[in-house]
């Protein structure tokens, strides 16, 4: 049953099921309770310590839907169904509120009311970002990751599993990038998200770099070294790891920062601007500004590949709050 599972599963669902029942198995050994099954009384404990040690509740569901998922794959009751348990879930919400931690939006100029309109960059931004990457080996693939991920909206797994042979060229520079596989698409049906003529000269200057590797994988790790006279000497390496991603961005904040093109932005608030910078932050970032330009939900789901509006809902509810009722009168006050 467990290698099926795992087999039916995506790597990540797997990566995180393993953790979550690892994390509950070492709290119940260390006061000798049974994993399998569970009493309600054992996971309804269980919760509650683990939000007395400062986890979120979306976490405390996630743990319930793995212990719920263990028992189900050892057709075993399934402890989390009690009304004990229901009970402690919706205590715990009520104490520790149910809004997750966002991503902070990267959108490509910045807080601007209309992103077609704005005449140019506004603080932290994909534009600046982009105009500080610098012409060099690591700027030249910096600039084609950072371009893709906005145009495209992927997240970091899909972003460094790109290939050259599932870029296309279309209309007017610009071109497609085919995603055979995404978080909501695990069955591999397959989509396309679009590539403007920027990331397509991007990508061009990437490929003529870093040729054209055998595996095919677009985004590769570098190395850096010196020879004898103490030049710097890159190399292309490996496939980039998901969580280089988000590094890759705050390099260029840094180098953008560096080359004042951020901003009156003060310290503090550039590194809250750092801290909250994460690979998900294009994709809120492109959210918004789709938002901002007047597109419609379902054409956002589309070319986003979301299968539900609730998240991008959440992604724009901040700028929603700029065109309701009371901005419309009160702003004229």
């Amino acid at each position: 049953m467990l290698d099926v599972a795992r087999r039916a599963m995506s790597e990540n669902s797997w990566r995180a099921l393993r953790a979550d029942l690892r994390v509950f198995g070492q709290w119940a050994d260390a006061r000798g309770l049974a994993v399998l099954p569970a009493l309600p009384a054992t996971v309804a404990a269980f919760l509650r310590d683990q939000a007395e040690a400062g986890k979120k509740a979306a976490t405390l569901a996630r743990y319930t839907a793995s212990i719920a998922r263990l028992h189900a794959l050892a057709d075993q009751p399934d402890p989390t169904r009690a009304e004990l348990v229901r009970l402690e879930l919706k205590a715990q919400r009520r104490a520790l509120g149910v809004r997750q931690r966002q991503a902070r939006g990267l959108r490509f100029r910045g807080e601007v009311a209309d992103p077609l309109a704005a005449a140019g960059p506004v603080g932290v931004c994909v534009a600046a970002m982009l105009a500080a990457a610098g012409d060099g080996l690591a700027g030249t693939r910096n600039r084609a990751l950072l371009s893709l991920a906005f145009d495209t909206g992927l997240r970091r797994s899909e972003l460094v599993a790109t290939r050259w042979p599932h870029v296309e060229r279309g209309s007017a520079g610009g071109g497609r990038l085919f995603v055979p596989r995404s978080k909501a698409d695990q069955e591999g049906g397959g989509a396309y998200a679009y590539l403007s003529a920027r990331t397509m000269v991007a990508l061009d200057a990437w490929r003529a770099a870093c040729g054209n590797p055998r595996d095919g994988l677009i985004f590769r790790r570098l190395h850096r070294t010196r020879d004898k006279a103490g030049a710097e000497v890159w190399s292309i390496g490996a496939a980039l790891s998901a969580q280089s991603v988000t590094l890759v961005y705050r390099a260029l904040l840094d180098a953008a920062h560096a080359a004042g093109l951020l901003g009156a932005l003060d310290a503090a608030d550039f590194d809250a601007w750092r801290r909250a910078l994460t690979a998900h932050s294009t994709r809120v970032g492109l959210t918004q500004d789709l938002f901002a330009s007047g597109q419609d939900l379902a054409g956002i789901m589309h070319a986003l590949r979301w299968k539900s509006p609730a998240q991008p809902a959440r992604y724009a509810a901040a700028l929603a709050v700029e065109a309701n009722a009371a901005a419309k009168v009160v702003g004229k006050l």
